[in-house]
């Protein structure tokens, strides 16, 4: 009895502990996938957002945002400003200076 944990059991009781207590059926959770193998979306899944292309404007005014990103995204330049890029591809501040603080 004097045995550390560590040491492996050889007695058929310890064997049966490890086993799962049910026997009933498996549920196997089934990931749908294209043509191409990658996972599809399902039908209950949430709608995705869509890429938008970054304005010129919005560009010119903070040079660290991408040419494309996803509509609503939240962006951080330098500074800890940030910038949120609507589904229109214009770019405004978001959430910076003395609103934020409120």
């Amino acid at each position: 009895m004097n045995r550390s944990h560590h040491e492996p059991r050889n007695d058929r009781a310890g064997g049966r502990r490890s086993r799962r207590a049910g026997r009933g059926e498996r549920r196997h959770h089934v990931i749908p996938l294209t043509p191409e193998g990658v996972p599809a979306a399902t039908p209950d899944a949430p709608p995705v957002s869509p890429v938008v292309s970054v304005s010129t404007d919005s560009r010119a005014r903070y040079p660290w945002l991408p040419a494309r990103v996803i509509a609503g995204s939240v962006w951080r330049g330098p500074d800890a400003m940030r910038v949120r890029v609507e589904a229109d591809g214009s770019a405004t501040p978001w959430r910076c200076g003395a609103a934020a603080a409120r």
